[in-house]
């Protein structure tokens, strides 16, 4: 092959091999030699660096990997550590009630051991009326006016009925569209007739929740809440003979105060006549029973004794047949008084002295016994009482302990097991030279094991309550008993071991929190020069409305209010007279209660008395500086003139201020906050309740102490640890990624840098091959030559 040739055919192969694949190759045509694994194997020679630098990339990423697990213990003993520093974890009780069929207790705080005795007296009950029955519920046949309702001393609500809401499904609508209080529902007896009943039930229970409603409705059918009747008897049985028609007696007016059905059965088996035959009707209401005599036709017959409540019949001219049955539902319009729950805490069992009555307008029972929320379902016996013991739940908490002891555990093996090295096998952790992790380890290991000084007692490391640490450098519990005892006898003590603690010499200083940087300490002076205030809005001056009453309608009956930064509904008020400036404030009250937005803010709503006038004060539940209460003008129809809003004052709250330790604070309604960079109370957060008018001399001074528990100091120190940004595996494992993204780009240099040398040497060898098929071409020229030269020269010798 000539060199023109080779050229042309190496080119061809550089694009496509015998496989069909890019490739480069010389096939050595013209040297015989494998010309292609000669530059492989100087290739692989010098591209050794770049065979370091992957093996470096794959160690790095193996370190990374490494990091992210023990971050991943990290954060489990964070986790397990942050439940161990609130105070409320530790509030775990062993409670046993001796028949939970009576009431429920649950824990609600720091419970006390001891057993208590109580019985349920009464259970607290919602308030609950119905009207008298009709025979439909959906046609518009009442008549049309208003509906008032209240609910205990709320103001009254005003439903307006009119033709186009006077079914009574309409009438269901309109009452709980109009957040009176109270919950509308529509209940269908079973009788024949009148079996629609409008239930009205009130949406709080307790004795001072009663319902009441004023409904003012002509031309057509009204509801009738006030008056008992019975029902028009309704046969159940009746013979083919019998003819007579039972009725109630004219005079018949329900005494009672129950619904119940009376059941009749005439006795015998024969066919009487009314009026010629004394026919003896045995009668039932379920408790009651006796029988009454028939001896003539429409003459009123009168139930007696206990449970006839003022129940008379009549019978028509005809048959009565023995075996005839019928029926005779009363109604009363109370279903459900308003009750309060009772309980008797105490003085159970002979010469155990009297017991403690506690009243509630619930059902739950909070803090009667300290720590207990009780829930009674129902009444006891009498004579009967529930025992209720109780006993800090030492389980629970060794639990959390032991738990805490594994998660550090595990910590501390994965980071040995990082630094171990195998002399036979030369083989180490990934992290076995990170110095930094050597230091978290050790940070972690002295918050673990630090005595905390500011603690009283014996109670204050954990080698005070049978926790050592081991020539391994781990937890473990090796005495169970004495951590029993701490939790048992040394509660305050054990507790406070864990979680940030402080005393305070003043029932008006609180402490709420402190921070890494708060110093712990010793009768921190508190000095306060201000007390927080809430904000509230000043109505202008009118007239006293036991003096000129205040009429409210739809032209002026709406105001809505913006309380602290949120903007209420329309607060539409109830429609009537008022005669007094309380009635106002509770109606407005009752108003922003039912609010979506304000009733859970703790708004209070007075009426502030002047002689012959006042004024309304509405008064945030919040304190501070951003404590305000405003009036929205936005309110259509509304109220403001008649009510002495328009040329109101707003008054903005206040917040606490004051000095800790002789240092600057920050207050924030009653939150007074050491500031940052503060030498000592940095951090130190106290809820001061003071009044302003309990400030002496214009300034209260107190003071607290102060000290860290081991759970804010071991979770400090992760959290250091462990912060997504900058925390120290964070910052580590950056270093580390950067580091492998260094070198990849070092690679990729290395890789384009090898691929010019590799193009260089074909290119080499490409001109070796040439120049030697170019000196086999000549060669073979001159060869050819030569023997043709022989054979032109033999020829002329022989012819010589």
């Amino acid at each position: 092959m000539d060199s023109g040739s080779l050229t042309a055919y190496w080119k061809c192969t550089q694009l496509i091999g015998e496989d069909m694949s890019i490739s480069q190759s010389i096939e050595g045509l013209a040297s015989g030699l494998d010309t292609t694994s000669i530059i492989e194997t100087i290739m692989s020679y010098e591209r050794y660096p770049v065979t370091l630098l992957e093996k470096d990339v794959e160690y790095k990423t193996q370190q990374v990997a490494a990091y992210q697990a023990v971050l991943a213990k990290f954060i489990a003993l964070q986790s397990q550590v942050n439940l161990m520093k609130r105070e409320s974890s530790f509030n775990v009780a062993d409670i046993s009630v001796s028949d939970d069929t009576v009431l429920s207790a649950t824990s609600n705080g720091t419970v006390a051991s001891g057993n208590y005795s109580v019985s349920v007296l009464s259970l607290a009950q919602n308030h609950q009326i119905a009207s008298r029955g009709v025979d439909d519920s959906t046609t518009g046949i009442f008549g049309t006016g208003t509906i008032q309702i209240s609910v205990g001393q709320a103001g009254m609500t005003t439903i307006n009925i009119d033709s186009d809401n006077n079914s009574l499904v309409s009438i269901k609508n309109a009452i709980n569209d109009a957040n009176a209080g109270v919950t509308a529902s529509i209940i269908n007896d079973g009788t024949s007739s009148n079996a629609y009943r409008l239930l009205i039930t009130a949406d709080d229970s307790g004795a001072a929740n009663v319902i009441n409603i004023d409904v003012e409705l002509t031309g057509g059918e009204t509801l009738d809440f006030e008056n008992s009747s019975f029902d028009n008897p309704e046969m159940l049985q009746k013979s083919s003979a019998t003819t007579t028609a039972v009725s109630l007696g004219s005079t018949a007016s329900y005494s009672g105060n129950e619904n119940k059905i009376y059941t009749f059965t005439v006795a015998g088996t024969s066919t009487q006549t009314v009026g010629s035959d004394i026919i003896t009707l045995n009668w039932t209401d379920g408790t009651n029973s006796g029988s009454i005599l028939v001896t003539q036709a429409d003459a009123e017959v009168e139930l007696t004794g206990t449970g006839a409540d003022g129940l008379k019949l009549s019978f028509s001219s005809g048959e009565l047949t023995g075996g005839d049955r019928f029926q005779v539902s009363s109604f009363t319009p109370l279903l459900q008084s308003a009750s309060d729950a009772r309980l008797a805490v105490g003085g159970s069992g002979s010469g155990s002295g009297s017991p403690i009555i506690v009243n509630s307008d619930t059902n739950t029972f909070d803090e009667v016994i300290p720590g207990l929320s009780l829930d009674i379902k129902k009444v006891t016996e009498p004579g009967e009482t529930v025992t209720i013991s109780t006993e800090i739940d030492t389980n629970a908490i060794k639990t959390m302990v032991t738990d805490l002891i594994s998660k550090y555990n595990d910590v501390i093996e994965f980071i040995d097991d990082q630094f171990t090295y195998d002399s036979d096998t030369r083989e180490s952790g990934v992290l076995f030279a990170e110095y930094s992790l050597q230091v978290m380890q050790t940070t972690v290991r002295s918050s673990a094991t630090q005595v905390i000084r500011e603690l009283d007692g014996g109670v204050n490391s954990l080698s005070s309550i049978g926790i050592r640490t081991g020539s391994d450098g781990k937890l473990s519990l090796v005495n169970s008993a004495k951590l029993i005892d701490a939790i048992k006898n040394d509660y305050d003590n054990f507790v406070n071991l864990f979680v940030d603690s402080a005393s305070s010499s003043s029932q008006y200083i609180e402490f709420v929190s402190a921070t890494e940087e708060s110093v712990p300490g010793d009768d921190y002076s508190v000095i306060i020069t201000a007390a927080a205030s809430k904000g509230y809005y000043q109505g202008g001056v009118i007239t006293d409305p036991a003096l000129s009453p205040i009429t409210l309608d739809s032209t002026n009956n709406v105001i809505k209010l913006k309380m602290d930064g949120l903007i209420s509904d329309d607060l539409v008020l109830g429609k009537g007279t008022y005669s007094s400036g309380d009635a106002l404030a509770r109606e407005i009250q009752t108003k922003i209660d039912n609010d979506d937005r304000l009733k859970d803010r703790g708004v209070n709503v007075e009426w502030v008395s002047l002689p012959d006038s006042g004024y309304l004060k509405i008064t945030s539940g919040t304190y501070g500086s951003s404590s305000q209460v405003r009036i929205d003008t936005s309110a259509a129809n509304n109220a403001y003139q008649v009510l002495g809003l328009t040329n109101g004052v707003v008054h903005a709250g206040t917040d606490v201020e004051g000095t800790i330790n002789g240092e600057s604070a920050t207050g924030k309604g009653q939150f007074l906050t050491g500031d940052e960079d503060n030498e000592t109370t940095e951090g130190i957060k106290l809820k001061i309740t003071l009044t302003q008018n309990q400030l002496l001399a214009g300034s209260f001074e107190g003071s607290i102490s102060v000290a860290h528990g081991l759970g804010s100091k071991l979770d400090n120190s992760l959290e250091n640890i462990t912060k997504s940004i900058d925390g120290s595996i964070a910052r580590r494992t950056s270093a580390l990624n950067k580091q492998i993204e260094s070198i990849n780009d070092q690679i990729s240099q290395y890789e384009e840098r090898l691929e010019i040398r590799r193009e260089d040497l074909y290119d080499q060898f490409l001109q070796m091959e040439t120049l030697l098929s170019e000196y086999q071409s000549t060669g073979s020229y001159l060869e050819t030559q030569l023997e043709s030269l022989n054979k032109n020269w033999g020829q002329i010798l022989n012819k010589d």
